[in-house]
């Protein structure tokens, strides 16, 4: 049996749950000994959260004298599955993704009878509104670690700043880091939380590789050292939710013999992907994954999910059985399954990708700047 592939003991659930530690807020997780004091004699926190930019970005669009390649502190990692929806909310609940069931970008809802996105509320296939997406909070809510904070730290400023996908959010990184320093220059006890979007929006379309990355990556690596040197009374905690891989992109209906062993598409992530199967089917899907696609993804049953902890240690979700469905297919090179392209569904047609066990997706580095 494999091992999952996050760190036990450091990866973005023990980062949270290191700030609950600081602000003496109950927390279900250890904190990181290392980062807890160093936490603890600053009275302004700032948590940077850049989507995408795992620790093998850094590495390939970085000049060796870059300001984040000089103040390197501790390797982490995401969680499973590499993914935004599952990663952010793992860190800003403080909890693995099956504990509070934010486990992919879109999941199959069985008394909607369709696949639907929890960040947007569509139908994944159609994109048209399947539900209110206040309603997936409902179904899976969670209490974020700044709200807990608050709770118990009433007279601490807690800030979040966004981009535009949030209503008035920032729309540039110039207007998201002029807010950040804004709010750090307003209260003497401050905990913010800013995420951004890039790299992880252009990494999708141009991959990797393309030097417009470095020119992204080298921008938000000035930005994060002029609002350090503008906020020395600042920690900054700077990290990813994850990386991306370039990918080859699969379609699960190009074997018919296989396809004939679903009872609907797959769900959750292209490159860990739940799949549904006819009840008489099991074995025989099985068999036929393995002589398809040993080579690309790892194919494991719903108890070897729950044996290995794949989701998370501790509690799971009520609706995690429902979400995973049979069998999760995980890809560990850079193969990513689409779900084909019949009239009224969207292609998948990304350069890069992520929510797999590549280590380029999983392994990002914790910034602690101003320590």
């Amino acid at each position: 049996m494999m091992k999952p592939p996050y760190h036990p003991t450091h990866n973005l659930v023990t980062v949270a749950n290191t700030l609950l530690a600081r602000f003496q807020t109950s927390h279900t997780h250890p904190p990181i000994p290392e980062l807890l004091p160093m936490l603890q004699s600053k009275k302004k926190i700032a948590c940077l959260l850049f989507d995408g930019m795992g620790e093998a970005i850094l590495a390939r669009h970085l000049k060796p004298e870059a300001y984040l390649t000089r103040q390197q502190f501790i390797p982490i990692t995401s969680t499973f599955p590499s993914t935004t929806a599952a990663a952010t909310n793992a860190f800003l609940s403080g909890r693995y993704p099956g504990d509070i069931g934010w486990l992919g970008w879109a999941h199959y809802f069985k008394e909607y009878d369709q696949m639907i996105e929890l960040f947007t509320g569509n139908d994944y296939f159609t994109q048209a509104s399947a539900i209110d997406p206040r309603l997936i909070r409902s179904i899976l809510p969670y209490t974020s670690i700044f709200e807990k904070i608050q709770a118990q730290n009433p007279t601490l400023t807690v800030a979040h700043v966004w981009p535009m996908i949030r209503p008035d959010g920032a729309k540039t990184l110039d207007e998201w880091s002029y807010r950040i320093s804004e709010t750090l220059s307003s209260s003497p006890d401050v905990c913010l939380y800013g995420y951004w979007l890039e790299p992880d929006k252009s990494l999708h379309t141009l991959g990797v590789n393309h030097p417009s990355i470095s020119a992204i990556i080298q921008t938000i690596d000035h930005t994060i050292e002029s609002l350090t040197k503008k906020h020395p009374d600042t920690i900054f905690l700077v990290f990813a939710d994850h990386g991306l891989v370039d990918t080859t992109f699969v379609s699960i209906q190009e074997h018919d013999d296989l396809w004939n062993c679903l009872q609907r598409s797959f769900a959750l992530e292209p490159r860990a992907a739940a799949f549904y199967v006819k009840p008489e089917k099991h074995a025989e899907f099985q068999n036929l994954f393995h002589t398809y696609y040993h080579k690309y993804f790892h194919l494991f049953t719903k108890q070897e999910v729950h044996h290995m902890n794949l989701y998370g240690p501790g509690p799971i979700h009520p609706r995690f059985n429902d979400f995973i469905g049979d069998f999760v297919a995980v890809s560990y090179g850079h193969w990513s399954f689409s779900h084909g392209v019949p009239i009224g569904e969207k292609p998948l047609n990304f350069v890069a990708h992520h929510a797999g066990m590549h280590p380029d997706e999983m392994n990002i580095r914790l910034y602690v700047l101003n320590r």
